[in-house]
Formats: structure tokens, C-alpha cells, sequence
């Protein structure tokens, strides 16, 4: 007997590999080697060329070590579009996160007629493209003939109109939410799932108890449901981090770049102005901002989630 199976012990790696060749290709290998080749090598390549300056044409690339860095730390412009990204974020996480559970919780409870209706209406936007929403709600939120404002005059709120996308302090709100509807079918699907995982006998006890459908949401499901919420919010801020599409469809920045975000200011940089390195030293903060973020939730959200 080899030294591998001894007292029990479980074959090494490469014991393994000879007797499923086929699961280590195809299982282990192949993802792997497409890993490192589409994610790993452009996240490595976006590093190194973050400490060069190049204008993307010429082949000479000049090093200047941190230097990006050190000018994206007191450039206004990466300031607001960081500022912006958060505020995305927050809108993201009040309106899109909040209103899917509250529909699926909803669904799962037949509390909405026609639930499998429903789901496909709420969940179509998320199968639209941004650059297709975008036209549509830059024709709805028109301020001279869009649809919104003209249910807002006739209903008595014409003082709540104004310029959506003109006006600074609410623009990048208005985008937020546009994003957030078209995104709001993904978390719903996740809590529609989860909520199906979650013991019917769990509810059951909780109406014999006499808790309304307030107290079976909040004191029922929401705690069953943290290892869902960690992927909804995980993927709520990815979603929010990589912001482009709106921004470029809708305003372009403006006004006078107080729309901006770190996305669009990457594009900016680095086809317009033709700074690559310095685009490629805003993409790794987004990575690094990504990371360090996504750390801090999990952290929160899975402590003792799957604790018996």
C-alpha cells in the first residue's frame, strides 16, 4: 500500500488527477487556466501599466512608479466619482434590495394575485440592456413631455418637477434609481429562493402565535435569510462599483461632472484623454475599494450564519 493510504489518509492531488483525468481537466484545469487567462492576467496587466504613463499608441511606456496614485488621491474628479459610486451604493441597497424581498416575501405568501406574472414582470428589466433603459427613461423623465412629470401636474405635484438630469443635487439620485429598477428583479428572484428553503413549519408556529405578516418578515425570514442577503448585497455593490452604461447614455458627467462615476471617469481617462496608466491606477482602486468592501460585509453579514 502507498504512503498515501496509510492510517486512512486520502490520496494527494496528483494521485487523484490519474484516476479522474477527465473531472481534472475539465473540472480543474480548464477553469483554472480560463481564470487566470480572462481574470487574472488583465487584473495583473491592469497593475503594472497602473505605474506607467502611456498614451496607448506608442509602444514606449515611461515608469513613474506611484506617481498615478499619488494624483489620483488629490484629483477632485476621482474624489466626486468615488463620492458618487457610495451614493450609488446607498440608493442601491435602500431601494432595489429592500423592494425585491419585500415582493418576494410577498409572492411566497400569495399575498400578490397572479404571482408567477409578477415575477416575469419585475424580473424583465433585469434581461434589458442599461443602454436601452437608459434611452427610455431619459424620454420618460423629459421634463417637457416625459411621462413622469406629466403624472406629477396632474395630480397636483407639479412643484416636486424639475430638470432629472440637469438639476446637480439630484441627478446622480435619479440615476441611482433608474439602475436600482432595472436591477431590483435580481434580488427578488434570490429572496423568492430563499424564502422557498426556509421551513414552512418555521411560519406556521410563528401565525399560530399570532404574528402578522410585519413580524414573520422581520423576526422570521430576514434572519433565515443572511447567507442570501450576503450574495444580494455582494452583488449590489459589484453591480454599483462598475456603473457605466447610465452615466454614459444619460448625462455624459453633467452637469459639470457632478454625475460622474469611476467607471465613466476610466473611459475618460483613458480614450479621451489618452492617460492609460492613469485609468489603469483608478481601475485597481475600484478593485481594491471592491475587495476591502466586500470583506467588511461578509464579514457582518455571514457571522454565524450557518451556526446550529
Amino acid at each position: 500500500m502507498s504512503t498515501s493510504h496509510r492510517s486512512g489518509e486520502s490520496p494527494g492531488f496528483f494521485a487523484f488527477a490519474r484516476e479522474h483525468t477527465f473531472v481534472t481537466i475539465f473540472g480543474i484545469v480548464t477553469p483554472l487556466a480560463v481564470f487566470a487567462v480572462f481574470v487574472g492576467y488583465p487584473i495583473l496587466f491592469t497593475i503594472y501599466l497602473s505605474l506607467f504613463e502611456w498614451n496607448g499608441m506608442t509602444p514606449d511606456k515611461t515608469f513613474v512608479g506611484l506617481e498615478n496614485y499619488r494624483h489620483m488621491i488629490g484629483d477632485s474628479h476621482f474624489q466626486i466619482a468615488l463620492i458618487n459610486n457610495f451614493k450609488w451604493l446607498a440608493v442601491t441597497l435602500a431601494f432595489p434590495v429592500l423592494a425585491g424581498l419585500l415582493i418576494a416575501y410577498a409572492l411566497r405568501n400569495r399575498i400578490l394575485p397572479a404571482p408567477a406574472l409578477v415575477r416575469t414582470i419585475i424580473f424583465f428589466p433585469v434581461t434589458m440592456s442599461l443602454i436601452s433603459v437608459g434611452l427610455m427613461f431619459l424620454l420618460i423623465l423629459n421634463p417637457l413631455f416625459g411621462a413622469f412629470d406629466t403624472v406629477l401636474r396632474s395630480v397636483g405635484l407639479g412643484f416636486l418637477v424639475t430638470e432629472w438630469f440637469g438639476n446637480y443635487k439630484v441627478a446622480i439620485y435619479t440615476l441611482a434609481i433608474v439602475s436600482g429598477w432595472a436591477f431590483t428583479g435580481m434580488p427578488m428572484i434570490f429572496y423568492y429562493a430563499g424564502l422557498g428553503d426556509v421551513p414552512k413549519e418555521t411560519f406556521d408556529a410563528a401565525r399560530i402565535e399570532g404574528a402578522g405578516h410585519w413580524r414573520m418578515l422581520t423576526k422570521v425570514a430576514i434572519p433565515q435569510l443572511r447567507p442570501v442577503t450576503a450574495v444580494v448585497v455582494m452583488l449590489t455593490l459589484f453591480e454599483s462599483l462598475r456603473a457605466f452604461d447610465l452615466v454614459a447614455v444619460m448625462t455624459k458627467g453633467a452637469p459639470f461632472g457632478y454625475t460622474n462615476v469611476l467607471g465613466y471617469i476610466v473611459y475618460l481617462e483613458s480614450f479621451w484623454n489618452t492617460r492609460f496608466g492613469y485609468g489603469a491606477a483608478i481601475s485597481v482602486a475600484i478593485l481594491a475599494v471592491s475587495a476591502l468592501m466586500a470583506l467588511i460585509i461578509l464579514k457582518k453579514l455571514m457571522k454565524g450564519a450557518f451556526d446550529v
